[in-house]
């Protein structure tokens, strides 16, 4: 059972995350965070040194659930090619099942609160880790005879971190004439099918008559 302050601090990142995507960084105020969570303005400022400490430990807390989800959704997928199919698909439906990111992206196309919060020792670890998670997806699936040998190891899971951002500017993309949904899958599929080894060839026809046969 959760003790008081565990449960203090849940209220708080839930008030917080949704007066964050309602308002947006600059605008949310800690003390309507407070008065919402029913705690006094101190109180919050006994969890949390700022409003930057805030959001952060809401990003971190909202990254920490995605991830559950991925190790079960994505994770156990067998085929290195189709992974990485399920991993985009996944993260475009996350995307778009929660508005935060949109909502501070929207307010600071610079990505500057998030920047500094990656920018840490710690969060470029996990950075390099994911990286180096889709460069082994990469390998064994060149491995296996899935994927093109010539791939771009260094590059390619950048070019997949660049397509979640896909998410932010579909509207302008598609002018509002084609569903977030519709662009998504056509890009995976174009996507993939670039990644994907060239179809092996047939052995070539016997010419003429082939012996031992009836004509």
């Amino acid at each position: 059972m959760a003790s008081t302050s565990e449960a203090r601090r849940e209220r708080i990142l839930q008030v917080a995350k949704a007066h964050f995507e309602r308002f947006g960084f600059r605008r949310a105020r800690i003390e309507d965070i407070a008065r919402e969570a029913g705690i006094a303005k101190g109180a919050v400022y006994l969890e949390f040194q700022s409003k930057e400490a805030l959001l952060e430990a809401v990003v971190a807390k909202l990254v920490e659930e995605v991830g559950r989800r991925f190790a079960t959704e994505v994770l156990p997928v067998e085929s290195p090619r189709e992974r990485l199919r399920t991993s985009l698909r996944f993260t475009f439906r996350e995307l778009a099942s929660d508005t935060l990111f949109e909502r501070l992206i929207a307010e600071d196309p610079e990505l500057g609160v998030l920047r500094s919060f990656t920018a840490s020792e710690a969060n470029q670890r996990k950075a390099d880790a994911q990286l180096e998670m889709l460069r082994g997806w990469l390998r064994e699936g060149i491995e296996r005879g899935e994927l093109r040998e010539d791939l771009d190891l260094e590059a390619v899971p950048f070019v997949l971190s660049g397509l979640r951002f896909l998410h932010y500017h579909a509207g302008v993309a598609t002018g509002g004439r084609l569903s977030r949904e519709r662009l998504f899958d056509t890009v995976i599929d174009i996507f993939i099918a670039g990644l994907s080894a060239p179809a092996s060839e047939p052995p070539p026809r016997p010419k003429g008559p082939v012996r031992g046969t009836r004509r």
